[in-house]
Order: C-alpha cells, then structure tokens, then sequence
C-alpha cells in the first residue's frame, strides 16, 4: 500500500522542444471572451516566460516545464519546453500525465463541498460525528518518548478547521516531537489498512489546540475519508462519477490506466550534489495500479487540460460548457479567505496571503512578494505543480515540472511575475 502521508510531500505546503499555440480552451465555454485575440495581454512579454524556462533546462535543473495562461476563457499561452523523460530522451507532450499530488487538495474540496450543498454536513460540526475515531485526541505539550506531557483538547476538530489546516494535525515533514511519530506511525510507512488509517491517526497527538493555529497537515486526506463516508463510495469512485466524468477530465484519477503509462513523466529529484536526477521511492509509489487508499491530500495525477478545466470552471463560478459542479456562492465561500487576522498570513513566507478551503487566497497584494490581485487564490503539488485562479483578471496561471520537493527551483514564482508583468489591458 502506498505510504499514506508521504504522498502528501507536497504539501509543506527537455534539450527540449518548444510548442507555443494560441486556442481556445478544451471545451465548449461560453465565458464572454472579447474580441482581442491576446486578451490585453502582450505577446512579447509573453514571450519572456519561455526564455526563464528555458533557463531552468538549460542549467540542468528541471527536465521539462508546461506553462499556461488563459484570461478571459481564451488561452493566450501554452508552452511545452524540455523533456518528459530525460534519459529516455521523451520529449514534453501537451498531454503529458503530471503527478499533481498537493494540487488534489482543491479537487477534494469540491468533492466535500458538493455534499455539503445537500446537507450531509455543516462545517461547524466535529469531525467525529462522522468519523468517530477522530473523538478525544490529545494535544501536544512539551517533553518526548515516556515523558511527553500531553493534555486534552479544549474543543473539537471542526470540519472547517480540516479545510483551513487548523485543526492540528501534521506530516511528519519537520524535527519536532509530533512529527518524529508521525514518522514512527505504521500509517505513515504503510502498514495499515485502509479502514485502519483514521484509529491509526488517532493515536497521534495534535500540534497545536483545534483552530489555534495553522499548521499544514493531513487534513485533506480526512476530508477525503469524509466523503467516503457520507457517500459510500471510494475517493476516486465519487470524484470521477461527479467531478471528472462531468467535466471530461479523462486523464485525471489516482492512477494512470496501462495505455496512457507511456505518457506518465518521469519525476526528479536532486542527489548530495544538487544535480538532478530520477527519484527513486517517489512519494505514492508508481502511479500504475490502483491504491488502496485514495488519500485526498495528493494522490491525483492530471494532464494540463485536464487541470485548467478544473481551474476554470473555480473561475467560472462552479460551472463549464453547460455542466454545473458547484453553485456560485458555494465557489465564492471556498476561495474566501477564512483564518483570522492573527494567523495571517498563514505562513512566514507567505506574506499576503491567507486560506480558503484548500487554496490559498492573497489578501493584501500589498505585503505580498508577487505582482497579484486580491482575492486571487491556488496552490502547488510537492512535485512542482502550480495554480492560480484571478477573478478580478478573470485570469488562471498553471505551470506543470515534476521535480520533488517544491520550491528548490521556484520556476513557478517567476511565471507568476512573468505573467502579470505581460499585462497591458
């Protein structure tokens, strides 16, 4: 069985060949796109995203990246540079499969907040009405092994505090006490069943007191152990009769079927030297056959039209070519930010920025590091994956690179810049 939480890596939270086209977006989309073609945007600054890629490539630090921007429901920039499998010498493909790992956490989200819309949950109720093995945790104090003081929690794991990472649990990604048996946990290194998974959690103390604090986690993954519950069904089972299928999202699930492995890139990380290399034991094992849990904090994989699908249907408010997922309002409270002001921004490193449902959403554009609107909102997988969704722009931002962790070579900070600063409309 796949290690349950390691796939959630991404979560703390080719030479190449270059395709540019400007189409529209893989649908039928109505979404009201003016009569210029570029959308307000200028060609070449556009054309300054695929020289800083490029550069990545060139210095040996990413394999191949996929970019593009779309505004207005046009797609005005969609690039493929560099390679899906290096020492294969594949070249990137449009319809490469990614491992999209923490980019399935909005997925989840909308798989969750559809059954909230008929009433099978409110987001102020305690998680362990639902899942009862999730009741009487314990909180983290102080000291270590036999002398680990531990006290009671003074409230309950709302359901909303999983959506926003306050409820306390973590990853197993730092030093501390909590996390070193986080490591330790036989769920953690697989060896539990999937019905096991949440009495194994229980046993794990919380970082922090429910809602205190913000603190990235494997809440998600207990968001998609909900929807199981209230549906009867697997993850991957609901998502793809009420998410993908609707959508058309055919190259989106937690595994890729034996015809499309071929298509399936190769992921990289680096050795003691800092060069890059293939991964081995990549988080969530090979992504062939199907897992036995379906964990709702990173277990996806997806193709870029796939995910801008996605994506755009958030912007259009929670419909696409005709097929409504979620109800506008529904959409608008998920990409809200939702922390108080004393735990914003949600990390030290990311000024600006506060935390919807999943995603998280600029605040002030002023203390943010980026060129932004407020009220902006995404997030990243641990594979280097990356969104972003303007509704003031009407704009989305998707850079897809498969290289472990996030954040070593921040590719996707500078097609962020890259793109606001082409702008001129």
């Amino acid at each position: 069985m796949r290690h349950y939480l390691l796939i959630s890596l991404c979560l703390i939270l080719s030479a190449c060949s270059i395709s540019v086209t400007e189409h529209r977006l893989p649908y039928d989309a109505n979404t009201n796109a003016v009569a210029n073609k570029n959308q307000g945007f200028s060609k070449g600054r556009l054309q300054n995203i695929d020289t800083k890629m490029q550069r990545y490539i060139d210095e040996g630090k990413l394999a191949g990246i996929s970019t593009l921007v779309a505004r207005n429901g046009e797609i005005v920039h969609d690039s493929t540079l560099g390679m899906q499998d290096r020492e294969a010498g594949l070249e990137l493909q449009k319809d490469t499969i990614f491992r999209i790992y923490s980019m399935t956490k909005p997925v989840t989200a909308v798989a969750a907040l559809q059954l909230w819309e008929q009433g099978k949950f409110h987001m102020n109720d305690p998680i362990a009405w639902y899942i009862p093995e999730l009741a009487n945790l314990k909180v983290y104090v102080s000291g270590s092994g036999d002398d680990m003081v531990l006290e009671d929690a003074n409230a309950p794991i709302r359901i909303i505090d999983l959506f926003m990472h306050t409820a306390g649990f973590s990853y197993g990604f730092t030093g501390s006490e909590v996390d070193n048996l986080y490591r330790a946990s036989p769920m953690t290194q697989g060896k539990v069943k999937a019905e096991d998974v949440m009495s194994e959690l229980a046993k794990l103390p919380l970082n922090h007191q429910p809602g205190t604090q913000w603190h990235y986690g494997v809440n998600t993954d207990v968001i998609g152990a909900l929807v199981e519950r209230l549906s009867g069904m697997k993850l991957g089972e609901y998502m793809q009769k009420n998410i993908f299928v609707p959508l058309r999202m055919t190259d989106t699930g937690f595994s890729v079927a034996p015809d499309k492995a071929h298509r399936l890139a190769q992921i990289y990380s680096s050795d003691k030297n800092g060069n890059t290399i293939p991964m081995e034991n990549e988080p969530l094992g090979d992504f062939l056959s199907d897992p036995e849990v379906h964990n709702g904090g990173g277990g996806l994989v997806s193709t870029m039209d796939d995910y801008l699908t996605f994506a755009q249907m958030l912007l259009n408010g929670g419909e696409i070519n005709g097929v409504r997922i979620l109800g506008r309002k529904t959409v608008e409270y998920m990409t809200s930010n939702h922390l108080p002001a004393d735990l914003v921004p949600y990390a030290a490193n990311s000024l600006g920025e506060g935390y919807g449902l999943a995603v998280s959403v600029t605040v002030d554009e002023g203390q943010s590091r980026f060129l932004s609107s407020e009220g902006n909102f995404g997030w990243g997988g641990a594979a280097s994956t990356y969104f972003r969704v303007d509704p003031k722009e009407n704009l989305i931002i998707i850079g897809m690179a498969q290289f472990v962790p996030i954040g070593t070579h921040r590719y996707h900070d500078d097609l962020r810049n890259l793109v606001y600063q082409a702008l001129i409309d």
